[in-house]
């Protein structure tokens, strides 16, 4: 799992992105192999005439091919990369719950199939 922190900000600072790729590992490791590639840009709203607005947006790029991205605002760094993470570690794990060997359909021809050598031999 590769993890790539970008923040657009005067007050970026190298330890405060040590803790926020903390936080991320820390939040997403659960997920292991499923995981290729997290991004993190963080942005000051106003630019630099200063205010309290921050903007994440967290792309995580699944083994599967899929790519999560979500977006959030909120008062610092870290209550809007906390939220953004949540909503991320939720909708991954709605995905591979979803995800299945076999597809629906394979399986219900399958059934049709095993039914109708049951009528058969049941009639021979």
């Amino acid at each position: 799992m590769k993890i790539d922190v970008t923040m657009n900000q005067t007050c970026s600072d190298n330890t405060i992105s040590c803790q926020m790729v903390r936080r991320v590992r820390f939040a997403l490791s659960r997920f292991g192999t499923a995981i290729q590639i997290i991004t993190v840009r963080i942005t000051d709203i106003n630019g630099p005439k200063g205010g309290v607005d921050t903007r994440c947006v967290v792309s995580v790029k699944l083994a599967s091919g899929r790519e999560v991205v979500v977006r959030g605002e909120g008062e610092n760094n870290f209550s809007t990369l906390n939220y953004c993470l949540s909503r991320a570690g939720r909708t991954i794990s709605r995905h591979l719950e979803r995800r299945r060997d076999t597809p629906i359909r394979m399986s219900r021809r399958r059934k049709a199939v095993e039914d109708g050598a049951d009528q058969v031999l049941r009639q021979g």
